[in-house]
């Protein structure tokens, strides 16, 4: 067998691996400066999970190829983080030779700018980090969406996947015009008395 045809197995192998061994989804994010607690969604029969942890994280940055912590328990416990911006990535181990692809979440020190870079790595796997004060509806959205909150807003902005501000309102509203937004995904910045909230939204 020639070396061609071995590496052309060897790729077959492991597109077949990462096919056959879903990503994790939902990701969460709970915790403070320091220490935090990450759960997600295992979409298959994996038991383990490597999660790569990116201190500091700016925009671009590959993923390390080594020096993965093993995750043996969902949820999982990270202590001893840098203060800054922290970004988690995790995958589920199948087995030996079967690994999924990355999921992604973000502590709550971030930029805006990385909170829509990693949203647009993975529809499916991304989740921005949750909060049941503000709710965004429909979502999906073709026309208006409307923003339920139990909290006072201050200001909503609507960012697109560029980084670009499209829309800002400064007054406590519940109902917002998208119909004229080019079809995507967009990042909507709720600004409360009790800090920043970010959701997600696509527009079709």
């Amino acid at each position: 067998m020639g070396k061609k045809q071995m590496a052309l197995i060897i790729l077959l192998i492991n597109f077949l691996a990462k096919a056959q061994c879903p990503a994790p989804s939902n990701v969460t994010y709970y915790g403070n400066i320091t220490d935090c607690t990450l759960s997600w969604t295992e979409n298959g029969t994996a038991s383990s999970w490597e999660i790569a942890i990116l201190p500091n994280y700016v925009i671009g940055t590959p993923l390390p190829t080594s020096g993965f912590i093993q995750a043996n328990t969902n949820p999982f416990t990270i202590t001893g983080l840098s203060p800054g911006c922290n970004v988690f990535f995790i995958r589920s181990v199948c087995s030996s030779i079967e690994v999924s692809s990355w999921a992604v979440v973000a502590s709550l020190n971030c930029s805006t700018n990385v909170y829509i870079y990693l949203d647009t790595l993975s529809t499916n796997s991304l989740s921005l980090n949750q909060d049941n004060h503000i709710e965004i509806v429909p979502n999906p959205a073709t026309h208006q969406i409307q923003v339920e909150a139990t909290l006072q807003i201050d200001k909503i902005t609507i960012i697109d996947s560029l980084g670009k501000v499209i829309l800002t309102e400064m007054r406590n509203v519940t109902e917002l015009y998208i119909g004229d937004f080019p079809k995507g995904i967009y990042l909507i910045q709720v600004s409360t008395r009790n800090g920043t909230i970010y959701k997600k939204i696509v527009k079709e």
